[in-house]
């Protein structure tokens, strides 16, 4: 693992902004491993409202992960309103974004109750099930449909569709 962050730190150092590849492997890790959630974080932070939208996104999980980790109280509501702020801007400017959808809902899914983050689920999971078909890029189909296949929001039925895909 200690290798793992080492070699993406040494990585990253002569690349501008982080690759998805490398974002969703660590967006997987972050909310598991503080230090993974601040490689996680620090790869994002001269990301802008402006950039391209999924790495705004994730930008916004990283901050909402942050929270997580956070030891104030005050810390983790700060910055998880302003990750889920963040996202539901980015999620408006490209409503039609599936990989967007599915950051949401993985928050959604994760988030605390009484944070009452969770209106999308419904909507995110009826997106993301009719939508993944028609993804052309493997290796994101590939992503969403493990994010899918662990989920609490999709159905077995929906799974198993899924899984055929």
């Amino acid at each position: 693992m200690f290798k793992a962050i080492l070699y993406i730190t040494f990585i990253s150092l002569f690349v501008g902004q982080p690759s998805v590849s490398e974002l969703r492997e660590l967006y997987v890790k972050a909310s598991d491993s503080k230090e993974i959630a601040e490689l996680f974080s620090e790869k994002l932070k001269d990301i802008k409202k402006t950039d391209k939208a999924v790495l705004v996104a994730y930008k916004a999980a990283a901050l909402t992960i942050q929270a997580k980790h956070a030891k104030k109280i005050k810390d983790k509501k700060t910055y998880f309103k302003q990750g889920a702020a963040l996202l539901e801007y980015i999620i408006t400017e490209n409503p039609n974004d599936i990989e967007l959808r599915v950051i949401r809902l993985s928050i959604q899914e994760n988030s605390p109750k009484v944070l009452k983050y969770r209106k999308n689920k419904s909507e995110d999971t009826a997106y993301i099930f009719k939508h993944l078909k028609v993804v052309s890029n493997k290796e994101k189909k590939i992503y969403i449909k493990a994010f899918v296949l662990q989920s609490k929001s999709f159905s077995t039925e929906e799974k198993n569709v899924i899984s055929e895909l």
